[in-house]
């Protein structure tokens, strides 16, 4: 049989060395010079053939040879397995391919080297029944990936690069193993491995893995000088990443409060990370009401902190508004669900310090209800970002101290709850805040709660608690923009559904959003509005369910006298909300002090018809240039959800704030967003009775100003109050079915109920 062409091996060759230069881990100048000769030199194919593996052996870590059946045998090259704790060294693989076998070559992480799953939603595959087994935890310190394309191609001999990642420093054990995958499912072309360790005898995934005794370089703690622009010392979202993008510490090896699906951790000022020698870029946010700081810094054998000074651009409240995302969660989603704890308050908190938020309400749910319920107090609590199981956390190598910092305070969290997963859910979700009781009357399990949401708004309010919908556009988008519009959504999700029913019979106070596009969020909330309900809109981020980001991605700003604080925090803030002024959105607006001829209050009484002027501060923070397009795509694709980048007009800076008057935008202005505070002014003709608010799209929104006319309420809408009525019918149709034979008289009741005040309210309306 004579032998393959040698060119395809040296494309292979060289491929493996410029992946190498670009990872930080270059082969030898004179190596790479040798390989450039060899290349072209005019000795015989397999002399060349030979020289070439000759040269590159003592750069292979893992020798790997694929028999017929695609199983991938590993075996330790020449290469000096030496790592450096916290960071990245790559090393070539040597692919032998026989048969020629085309598929995906991928590291296997299949526990017997205590790997990590990616996909997981749990941080580790390999602690199958709780987080705090502290052994397994130990022995999770080495992390594997191969650079891409890890494509077989069919050659018999080909180069490939793997990069490895040490959480411990010194002499420790472990292997390398590597698959043949099916390019399309990303299984093992002789099955899995997993599978064939529990059927085929006599097979062990040990046999196929490269065992090494890994030499591990310490890296050094750095600490981080965190500080506010005028020296205080806080919390904030640190982003450290190497040449090649890759994050510290690193994502696969990360515990609470470090979350894996972060590129950013959480520090205070004088809390450290571990970094190996070398380059890196430091990118530092406590929130949107920030710049992001970038900066260069170089770890060397003298380095032991980095200073970071924050850059703030606004700060509501030194105008009186405090900040709050009033939906996210400590278990579920993309946290820990294997088992269903989540995590504690002392993550939760140093959570919602790094984005700068004043209030972060956590809401149980279903995945996470029976654990997380413990941390209910009925209060607003305020503890220390204390590491949440330091055995635990000292056996994954977090021997860092958590340090207090000069703005603890200003933050709280409030435990209530989401009734989601709950027998209810399908008529939306609900948001109950404030609530000084937890569990509804006569019920031990989820299962044993009513299954519409009317009973329990009710038993909210009766607590005096805030309730209200959450992530109100889902499921209610109709094909249009348009705001307001009248086209009957099909009701088929989890939003804001049984609104219809609750607000009018007294039971629903608020729905949430900030998160998809205006007209399925804001359609339902104008109508309401449109015949004389006073439904509040709150902006939220739905953590870590919708955006993984961090809290507060939407969020919601009230204005107080005094900062909210203590245990009865949530309260001041809730009675703000239904008293004073407030505003939500992305946190990259904000509109200050709305007034109608200078009067802040929310009602407003005009003896006659006649013209207010309506005025607000205003300010707004864009980058000069619209982002570059990413790489690959041929223009920006703005962000998704609430983003005041999807506001900016063209490729300027400005934006276009817009008086809105019972629904419909009259009169706008642009204003630059420099991150100055300007004032605006509008003067509008109210010829009866109306509600006006201020926005710009897609980044925030005012809660609305009611001006009553003549002392009528306001009925501004009979298309309104009709699409209400309609909406109702639809709702049955789409949930009658859910709920309970038992508590459905009492649901058709309810409804029937809601669609004559409907009616009633249309027949009060002075115009279409």
């Amino acid at each position: 049989m004579s032998e393959p062409p040698v060119q395809p091996l040296f494309a292979s060759a060289v491929r493996a060395a410029r992946k190498l230069q670009e990872l930080g881990d270059p082969l030898p100048a004179d190596a790479v010079t040798q390989l450039s000769k060899l290349e072209s030199s005019s000795l015989s194919e397999a002399d060349r053939r030979s020289q070439l593996e000759a040269l590159l052996q003592p750069f292979v870590l893992v020798e790997v040879s694929i028999d017929e059946q695609g199983m991938a045998l590993c075996a330790p090259g020449a290469a000096p397995p030496r790592l450096v704790q916290h960071g990245w060294r790559s090393f070539l693989v040597r692919v032998a391919n026989p048969h020629r076998i085309e598929a995906e070559l991928a590291t296997f992480d299949g526990g017997t080297y205590a790997m990590i799953d990616h996909q997981s939603h749990s941080a580790r595959i390999a602690l199958h029944d709780t987080l705090t087994v502290v052994p397994r935890i130990k022995h999770a310190w080495l992390d594997t990936k191969l650079a891409a394309p890890g494509e077989l191609s069919g050659l018999e001999v080909e180069y490939k690069v793997i990069s490895l990642y040490a959480r411990d420093d010194g002499v420790r054990s472990g292997g390398v193993m590597l698959v043949a995958a099916d390019e399309h499912n990303h299984r093992s072309l002789s099955r899995s491995p997993l599978r064939i360790a529990g059927q085929r005898t006599g097979f062990k995934v040990r046999e196929y893995g490269a065992s090494f005794e890994f030499d591990c370089a310490p890296a050094r703690e750095i600490q981080l000088d965190i500080r506010e622009p005028d020296g205080r010392s806080c919390m904030a979202a640190i982003t450290i990443q190497d040449g090649q993008g890759r994050s510290y510490p690193s994502k696969a090896m990360r515990l609470a409060p470090d979350m894996f699906f972060h590129e950013h951790v959480y520090r205070a000022t004088g809390e450290v990370v571990r970094l190996p020698e070398g380059k890196y870029r430091v990118s530092a946010i406590r929130g949107p009401e920030y710049r992001t700081v970038v900066l260069d810094a170089e770890v060397g054998t003298e380095t032991d902190s980095i200073p970071v000074t924050l850059d703030r651009w606004v700060d509501p409240a030194s105008r009186g508004y405090y900040s709050g995302d009033p939906h996210i969660h400590a278990g579920g989603c993309s946290h820990y669900n294997v088992p269903s704890e989540g995590v504690t308050p002392e993550t939760m908190i140093r959570h919602v310090r790094g984005e700068g938020l004043w209030l972060g309400s956590v809401l149980t749910w279903a995945p996470c209800y029976y654990h997380q319920k413990q941390f209910f107090s009925g209060e607003s609590i305020s503890p220390a970002a204390d590491l949440e199981y330091p055995e635990m956390q000292a056996a994954q190598g977090m021997t860092w101290t958590p340090r207090p910092t000069d703005r603890d305070g200003e933050s709280a969290l409030r435990y209530d709850v989401e009734v989601s997963g709950f027998p209810s859910s399908h008529s939306g979700h609900v948001i109950l805040l404030g609530l000084s009781d937890q569990d509804y009357p006569g019920t031990s399990l989820i299962e044993d709660w009513p299954s519409w949401n009317l009973p329990v708004m009710r038993w909210g309010k009766a607590q005096n608690a805030l309730v209200g919908y959450a992530h109100c556009g889902l499921g209610l988008a109709v094909g249009t923009e348009e705001l307001p519009n009248y086209v009957v959504p099909s009701f088929q999700s989890i939003g804001s559904n049984e609104i219809v029913v609750d607000v009018p019979l007294g039971a629903a106070d608020f729905q949430c959003g900030a998160e998809f596009a205006p007209a399925s969020e804001l359609n339902i909330w104008y109508h309401l509005l449109s015949v004389g309900y006073r439904t509040l809109m709150l902006g939220e981020t739905d953590y870590p369910c919708i955006y993984d980001e961090g809290p507060g991605v939407g969020r919601t700003y009230v204005r107080l006298t005094d900062p909210p604080s203590g245990p009865q925090a949530i309260e001041a803030w809730i009675a703000g909300l239904r008293e004073k002024a407030s505003y939500f959105g992305d946190g990259r607006s904000h509109v200050f002090d709305l007034a109608v001829d200078g009067d802040v209050g929310r009602e407003h009484q005009l003896d006659a018809p006649g013209q207010v002027r309506v005025s607000a501060t205003v300010a707004a923070w864009l980058p000069e240039q619209p982002p570059p397009p990413p790489a690959g795509r041929p223009a920006y694709s703005a962000p998704v959800g609430w983003h005041l980048e999807r506001a900016r007009i063209g490729t300027s800076r400005s934006v276009v704030v817009e008086l809105v008057v019972n629904g419909f935008a009259v009169a706008s202005q642009q204003v630059v967003a420099d991150g100055t505070e300007q004032e605006i002014a509008f003067d509008v003709t109210v010829e009866r009775s109306s509600w006006l608010a201020l926005r710009i799209l897609r980044s925030v929104h005012t809660q609305p100003v009611f001006l009553e006319v003549g002392g009528r309420p306001v009925r501004a809408s009979r298309r309104s109050a009709q699409w209400l009525h309609d909406c109702v019918d639809q709702l049955w149709k789409a949930k009658s079915g859910f709920i309970r034979e038992s508590e459905r008289d009492a649901a058709r009741q309810a409804y029937d109920e809601a669609q004559a005040v409907y009616l009633s309210r249309l027949e009060e309306c002075e115009v279409d």
